[in-house]
């Protein structure tokens, strides 16, 4: 399945106005169903997100393994593009809906210009995974 964010790439990369995303899932639909659910946390209670997602990234072996995957098949500095990627999220959490935090996501040349589509989709299933792991933190809380 192939989902469109609507932006072309410029031969040197410098301006970065469209990317397809392909793969067998279908990541629109992650990241926008991920948008909505951090969106409505966030105007509910605007705690340091970037800060629940780290702990995320650093205690739950799921989280963890994944990561080690990106790490084995990447080039570039893991931690590094987490970092963009989790910042540029925290950012397009705070838009009024998802098509200016598509647009605001977009802006982020840098992080485009050298993240590939299978690193982005591992970034969309560790977003998958960091959402479980808050809502089992929170049944935690309740009981």
């Amino acid at each position: 399945m192939t989902y469109t964010i609507q932006m072309t790439m410029t031969k040197n990369y410098e301006t970065i106005q469209s990317m397809t995303i392909s793969s067998h899932k279908d990541l629109g639909n992650i990241i926008k169903q991920s948008f909505e659910f951090w969106h409505k946390k966030y105007n509910d209670s605007m705690l340091n997100y970037p800060l629940i997602w780290k702990k995320a990234i650093e205690t739950d072996s799921e989280i963890i393994k994944k990561i080690e995957t990106l790490k084995d098949n990447s080039n570039q500095n893991i931690d590094n593009m987490l970092d963009q990627f989790f910042e540029m999220w925290s950012y397009a959490i705070r838009k009024s809906n998802f098509e200016i935090a598509k647009k605001s996501m977009q802006s982020w040349e840098k992080f485009w210009k050298d993240t590939t589509d299978e690193e982005f989709r591992i970034c969309s299933e560790i977003l998958q995974q960091i959402e479980k792991y808050w809502k089992e933190i929170q049944s935690k809380n309740i009981e």
